[in-house]
């Protein structure tokens, strides 16, 4: 039976202003391809789709500038950042002298960032949550907490590469029920029997087909759901979660997951993520890697529009090349960042990011909460309405908020309110939460 231990917050001298900097950069990012799942139909997420608003004239620069620079990368941000967290939180409690019970520590609190999870995409609705993810990959994460940089760089590449191998075998997979789909369809208008596997192909055949030529009238139920009621849109919703916390995190997932987070931790332990590198080094690593992901990126694009959308040339960015763009430019984001907070310029702006990092759970949960009442029939039923373009009014409007409001907040508490009750239920017992009060073991960033 473990000691309740009271944490005090981390003291100001001890806080990494960068990494809350970044973090703070990270979870306001996300925000701009997650409120594409909270505002559109699938297939407007994956493509300028003629459903709400049309592909072209702002829909399109929209488009165009999410698959360039955004798409994945902050959520790889927001992941590199979890991995560099457990190397800050398990040497912190190895400081702190608490042995054994420092286990018992690490598996309570990813077990409550799993609870978490598990409440925001049941009962918030959001089916692109990431902390379920994050709270059952970092179980795994444990073990890899004391390797040396090399070794966590070298697991980290082993984990990276599943998720484009399950991309390539997706994308021929499609390819080859392309193939057939014609010959299937006719056998289905005659009405001649077929087999299961050719019942499984041409289904494949038709859930790509809608991702870039959707079905209006499935679109419109898909709508009608979402704006009906809480019930009516948490029916739709509880179905793409069930897939996403099963099938999808199994074959996807947890590779993706592990395999950033590893790299986050090898990026802390070897200072990058803490001003440890030379100047030299980020603008080394910020030309690398945006001259490889923006590269990929903008051919992605050239490849896409080339094809006009058509299905297996969108299916590309997501399969073959997805993570060949994705992680240098994630790389290029971290270097960027780095460098900025280094050049000591806007430092009263970068405050308010680091204050928002500080509150990075409080905040991604509060995002939830605020899509949740705008888009569905819980409040004012907005999901489907907006265009694309027009769903970045939203995002500024939910920035301006949280940059406001977290450092007010901190100003007067130690944590937010969700930091404080995860600290809270980790150490199952109430943490100190005004300023000057509680002393104790020092707590995690």
């Amino acid at each position: 039976m473990d000691t309740p231990v009271t944490a005090a917050p981390t003291p100001p001298s001890e806080r990494i202003f960068a990494l809350d900097t970044i973090r703070g950069f990270a979870v306001l990012g996300i925000l701009l391809m997650n409120i594409l799942g909270f505002g559109l139909p699938w297939p407007g997420y994956a493509t300028p789709t003629a459903l709400v608003g049309g592909n072209e004239g702002l829909n399109l620069w929209a488009w165009l500038a999410e698959m360039f620079y955004f798409e994945g990368t902050m959520r790889g941000l927001f992941t590199l950042l979890f991995g560099a967290g457990v190397i800050l939180y398990t040497s912190r409690l190895e400081r702190a002298g608490l042995g054994l019970d420092m286990a018992h520590y690490y598996f309570r609190r990813n077990i409550w960032l799993l609870v978490f999870g598990l409440f925001n995409a049941w009962v918030l609705l959001w089916s692109g949550d990431i902390l379920y993810d994050y709270g059952l990959a970092a179980l795994f994460l444990f073990v890899f907490s004391r390797l040396p940089v090399r070794a966590l760089l070298l697991w980290a590449a082993l984990f990276m590469s599943i998720q484009p191998m399950v991309g390539v075998k997706d994308y021929f997979a499609f390819i080859d029920a392309q193939k057939q789909a014609p010959a299937l369809i006719a056998m289905e208008k005659a009405d001649k029997p077929m087999s299961v596997t050719e019942k499984d192909t041409l289904e494949l055949y038709r859930d790509e087909l809608f991702n870039t030529q959707p079905d209006p009238e499935k679109v419109a139920k898909r709508i009608e759901q979402m704006r009906g009621s809480y019930t009516t849109a948490a029916a739709r919703v509880h179905r793409s979660v069930w897939n996403a916390e099963t099938q999808y995190f199994v074959r996807q997932g947890l590779w993706e997951c592990m395999g950033m987070m590893l790299l986050g931790m090898a990026l802390f332990r070897s200072g990058a993520l803490t001003l440890g590198w030379s100047s030299r080094a980020y603008w080394t690593m910020l030309i690398a890697g945006y001259g490889v992901g923006l590269s990929v990126n903008a051919w992605e694009i050239q490849y896409i529009l080339g094809s006009n959308f058509e299905p297996a040339a969108a299916m590309v960015p997501w399969t073959l090349t997805y993570d060949l763009g994705r992680i240098p430019t994630t790389l290029g984001h971290v270097a960027l960042a780095m460098l900025i907070v280094r050049s000591g310029m806007f430092r009263s702006v970068l405050e308010r990011f680091a204050a928002t990092g500080r509150m990075a759970l409080t905040n991604y949960l509060a995002q939830s909460v605020i899509c949740l009442i705008l888009f569905t029939g819980l409040g004012f039923g907005l999901y489907g309405q907006l265009q694309r373009y027009q769903l970045y009014y939203v995002v500024f409007a939910i920035w301006a908020v949280q940059l406001a409001w977290s450092p007010w907040w901190l100003a007067r508490f130690h944590f937010g309110p969700m930091e404080w009750l995860w600290r809270s239920l980790t150490r199952w017992q109430l943490q100190p939460m005004r300023k000057g009060v509680g002393a104790g073991v020092p707590a995690e960033a």
